[in-house]
């Protein structure tokens, strides 16, 4: 049974990842085994992030719950991805097993814009690479306004299509 009362949709936010959300996102966090090909879990994410100022991990809220998590990265190390200096590189998305299907993913890709403009208003685009085999994502990040311009590249598990979303600026 759902905490939820019917007819109304859980507050999904967007943070910097804090200490309190370590046992959530350490201990209690799961994705299945074929979405751990194409993710890193947020132990390791944020070890990265812990070691490269240039990498942010942001968790994906739903009432206050961290239900998701992701790194937002610019800077000379994702030149590979994008030449574009004023990019910023979505990476290691993920909800946690237990939370998916519920359209947490969706919201928050829909909030990025803002907030990427919010926190970085110097960047001009935000970039991310998913396997091509990954319809159920593609129809994500297309809905929130990713465009695929049909970049590709080989990953570690396949081929890889590059999805743009060109920031609006005044």
């Amino acid at each position: 049974m759902s905490s939820t009362p019917q007819g109304t949709e859980p507050k999904v936010e967007l943070k910097f990842f804090r200490p309190e959300y370590e046992k959530a996102l350490f201990e209690d966090y799961q994705v299945s085994a074929e979405q751990e090909k194409h993710t890193a879990l947020p132990v390791r994410a944020i070890q990265l992030c812990r070691e490269d100022r240039d990498r942010h991990p942001i968790v994906i809220l739903a009432d206050k719950k961290p239900v998701g998590f992701f790194v937002l990265h610019r800077g000379d190390r994702i030149r590979s991805v994008t030449e574009s200096p004023r990019a910023m590189l979505v990476r290691s998305l993920s909800v946690n097993l237990p939370d998916q299907g519920k359209g947490y993913a969706k919201q928050a890709m829909g909030m990025l814009p803002k907030f990427v403009s919010d926190y970085f208003p110097d960047m001009n685009e935000i970039v991310l690479v998913l396997n091509q085999h990954n319809q159920a994502a593609m129809r994500v990040y297309e809905q929130a306004g990713f465009e695929d311009r049909g970049h590709r590249k080989e990953g570690p598990v396949g081929p890889q299509v590059l999805l743009h979303y060109r920031m609006n600026r005044k």
